[in-house]
């Protein structure tokens, strides 16, 4: 019976942790010389062990599927068409073999999630938080060993035939060695996911301060080490936007001005480190030209982000996308079209860039249709939200608001946090409060 009690909180232990961006290259090519074939895909752990333990999690908690239909019928059935929409999309897609490609990798992201949503029952919520808290802390640790020179991590997972892409200083060349991307694919949506963690351990801390506490200060000193200007203003908005909702609720005075002096300091140091980040990278010359920046011409020069950004909107605008180009192919349609872009039509680009903005790349990709089914979703879980606790939805902020300031979907690892925070909000909130009281 003990045992049992346990099955539900391992398995989104697993679900975590299959998630990582691990290939496994020594199976591969002990496959594919055995079998004389060559796999169209590199063999990872969410690739082989993800969906398997995703099924098997529904199955174990098929007695919910009643529960759950009832509680989230609407947001489910919309998620549903999203995707029905997105293979559809895939393959009308002028670009079918990209676009059916990853739509089978996001698919993966929809059966963890609904895995996260059966095994985050009322029973075993407590103790799978606490797993999944303590997976961050493990992981984090690993991170802060390597970063002060103790361990090499990528050796280590290379002595058991595992083998990550990026990770700590090699993460990214033109951004030095100061910065981490930890067992992320990037330093921004490593930086992201620590906020929503810093919030969910805030949120937790009566249920358990030790490891929430562990989890408050692995996530700080992540934000810190990724250097990442999303992470620091999406912990930023999210603070103020905490400090809103909660001051409805605050009635004494003197709290309200702690809170709000808090607030202005957080957001202080917030904008210096954005403001010395930003002179780092472009120079005091051009951060002056942006801030009087009158017209997108003035902006072609100053970063190539803002001339993408302006090429997508334009191109949606001349040629309004109904189905979309397809699932990860928003640079090959803009490149490919674009003549403001055209030096950047080359095949790292088109394989590598988006937006920045969730929204004008899911525009983009998957046309009228699938944004809004995508923000009707949205809507849909954090109307109630807005009538809970509002530390509990901080999480899920968190991760959408650095979506809109960057565009994250195609990281697997990611979307795995992702999920578990508006899974668990499910789990504690919706599910067992169908009055929202």
């Amino acid at each position: 019976m003990v045992l049992k009690q346990w099955i539900n909180p391992l398995l989104v232990g697993l679900l975590i942790l299959f998630s990582m961006p691990l290939k496994l290259p020594a199976l591969q090519q002990m496959l594919e010389s055995l079998l004389s074939f060559s796999f169209p895909i590199r063999l990872s752990l969410y690739t082989l062990f993800l969906p398997p333990v995703a099924l098997f999690c529904i199955v174990w908690n098929r007695k919910l599927v009643v529960e759950i239909w009832q509680k989230l019928r609407l947001p489910l059935i919309v998620l549903a068409f999203l995707f029905c929409w997105m293979w559809l999309g895939a393959v009308m897609s002028e670009y079918p073999k990209i676009a059916l490609k990853h739509s089978g990798r996001y698919s993966i992201y929809l059966l963890t999630f609904l895995a996260l949503l059966f095994a985050l029952d009322r029973e075993s919520s407590k103790k799978s938080g606490q797993i999944f808290t303590g997976i961050y802390v493990l992981l984090m640790a690993l991170t802060f060993l390597d970063w002060h020179g103790q361990i090499r991590v990528p050796g280590l997972l290379s002595d058991y035939g595992l083998h990550i892409d990026l990770f700590l200083r090699d993460a990214s060349p033109r951004f030095g060695p100061s910065h981490t991307s930890s067992f992320f694919e990037n330093r921004n949506p490593y930086a992201v996911v620590s906020v929503g963690v810093f919030f969910w351990s805030l949120a937790n801390l009566r249920n358990s301060w030790i490891l929430s506490s562990l989890g408050i200060m692995a996530a700080l000193y992540s934000i810190v080490l990724a250097g990442s200007r999303n992470g620091v203003l999406t912990l930023v908005i999210c603070l103020l936007f905490l400090l809103i909702l909660t001051l409805k609720h605050i009635r004494k005075t003197r709290t309200a001005f702690i809170l709000v002096l808090a607030a202005v300091i957080v957001v202080g140091i917030g904008f210096y480190s954005i403001y010395s980040q930003t002179v780092k990278r472009i120079g005091q010359a051009k951060l002056n030209r942006l801030l009087n920046v009158k017209t997108y011409k003035d902006l072609e020069s100053f970063d190539t982000r803002f001339v993408i950004f302006r090429s997508a909107i334009e191109l949606g605008i001349a040629e309004p996308p109904i189905l979309g180009s397809g699932t990860k192919t928003f640079g090959y349609e803009v490149f490919s079209k674009s003549k403001d872009i055209a030096h950047l039509n080359s095949p790292w680009y088109k394989d590598a860039f988006n937006s920045h903005n969730a929204p004008l790349t899911i525009w983009i990709e998957m046309g009228w249709v699938g944004l809004i089914a995508v923000l009707l979703f949205l809507w849909l879980w954090f109307r109630p939200a807005l009538r809970g606790p509002p530390l509990l939805m901080m999480p899920m902020l968190a991760v959408c608001v650095g979506q809109i300031l960057d565009y994250f979907v195609w990281e697997i690892f990611f979307m795995a946090f992702q999920s578990f925070f508006f899974a668990y909000f499910a789990a504690k909130f919706i599910r067992q409060d169908p009055n929202l009281s």
